[in-house]
């Protein structure tokens, strides 16, 4: 998208492409890790949506790089602060991953032209996030909290609330989250294990991308 859009255009962009795709890939390694090459080595597996934590070594330098390859929709997570918000955009990030929910980073994102998706846990907090403008809102811990039953129960009094829930989804419950009402879920720990090889990263971004493909032809 041209640099002259609004921020509600790029906003707006980033919504479609989250959709169209629906697994965000949280990318949270330690120093020393290849952080670039393992990224490219999910994007080759299917997944393209790179949440690359600002927990991580080397993030911010890791989205300006990805942000930069065909077909790859990079942003930030564990995107904390204003100035959190500001460096993502800096970087080149469209999107804003938070596991709690902050309205001065929501409206430091939406300022920008980046898809806030901040962290709930409850009714209270979805509702509320909901409520700030957030277009999505981010359910963590899920697998903690209940897994797709907690998230069918939350969908019961709020079903217009786009979430995306993250934490402890692998390939094998892709399609119990999305049954029970997730737009898009967040995936990690499946394609990054300790002691990972990028031929591993790349067989897992398959299988889960497979997963996913496979549970929206069904429904």
């Amino acid at each position: 998208m041209s640099k002259s859009a609004s921020p509600n255009e790029r906003i707006e962009r980033a919504v479609r492409d989250v959709l169209a795709d629906g697994v965000f890939l949280c990318v949270r390694l330690p120093a020393g890790a290849p952080l670039v090459d393992a990224c490219r080595a999910a994007v080759r597996g299917g997944l393209k949506l790179l949440e690359i934590t600002l927990t991580t070594p080397g993030a911010l330098e890791a989205i300006a790089t990805l942000a930069r390859d065909e077909g790859v929709v990079a942003g930030g997570g564990t995107v904390l602060t204003r100035e959190d918000v500001r460096s993502v955009a800096a970087a080149g990030g469209r999107f804003a991953l938070s596991p709690s929910f902050d309205p001065d980073v929501v409206d430091e994102a939406h300022k920008l032209g980046l898809l806030a998706v901040p962290g709930a846990a409850t009714a209270t907090e979805i509702l509320a996030a909901h409520r700030s403008g957030a277009r999505m809102v981010k359910v963590f811990p899920a697998a903690a909290l209940g897994g797709p039953a907690y998230l069918r129960a939350i969908r019961g009094p709020l079903p217009d609330i786009p979430l995306v829930p993250t934490n402890g989804i692998t390939s094998e419950t892709i399609r119990d989250y999305v049954e029970a009402g997730a737009v898009a879920v967040g995936v990690g720990g499946e394609v990054f294990p300790e002691g990972f090889t990028l031929a591993h990263v790349e067989a897992a971004a398959r299988r889960i991308r497979g997963a996913m493909d496979a549970t929206r032809e069904r429904l």
